[in-house]
């Protein structure tokens, strides 16, 4: 795969570590007790829609139906998916920041909506081991499409290079405390 190392906080690195933590934080909204996976897909530096992996809206997300793979595969809707379909505008051109590398599938639809640029978290070896197959068919697409591909390593994903200021004290804080006490 041929992608694009980040290259320290520049200003697209500012914008791309702040919408992939974005995707990050969404992701947590999936049910999904395996695999969860946040989408951002952008216009510039503004929001067009988010997503996040997880049955239609009206179908039961049942443990049962959660934690059988079969099922849950058949029945959940990518976090790319979900924000493209609630994106409800044209989005040629865009950005999607996902954090995790898109699926064939997800890849193929990117491609078709003429999605510019794809980011996201480089994999674990653990995904990798599952996914690295299927990985290099999106790979091979994206680069006969000539969309560009970012990947950013886990450590580069932080509040410095997103340059966020936190006041002590702040209300930011405090949200972020109250978000995080259970880990």
């Amino acid at each position: 795969m041929t992608t694009k190392e980040s290259t320290g906080p520049s200003a697209v690195a500012k914008w791309d570590t702040r919408f992939l933590s974005l995707a990050a934080h969404i992701s947590g909204w999936s049910k999904d007790p395996s695999s969860q996976v946040g989408a951002v897909i952008t216009d510039g530096n503004r929001i067009v829609s988010l997503g996040y992996n997880g049955f239609a809206a009206g179908v039961h997300d049942t443990t049962e139906r959660l934690v059988d793979r079969a099922t849950k595969l058949n029945l959940t809707i990518h976090a790319e998916e979900n924000a493209m379909i609630f994106a409800k505008r044209d989005l040629r051109g865009c950005t999607v920041y996902v954090t995790h590398p898109p699926c064939p599938r997800c890849a193929s639809k990117l491609i078709q909506d003429e999605i510019a640029r794809v980011v996201f978290i480089a994999p674990s070896e653990d995904f990798l081991s599952r996914w690295a197959d299927d990985l290099e068919l999106s790979y091979q697409m994206y680069r006969e499409a000539a969309i560009d591909v970012t990947c950013y390593q886990l450590e580069e994903i932080s509040v410095d290079n997103a340059r966020i200021t936190i006041a002590p004290g702040g209300f930011f804080k405090k949200i972020l405390e109250q978000l995080l006490r259970k880990f």
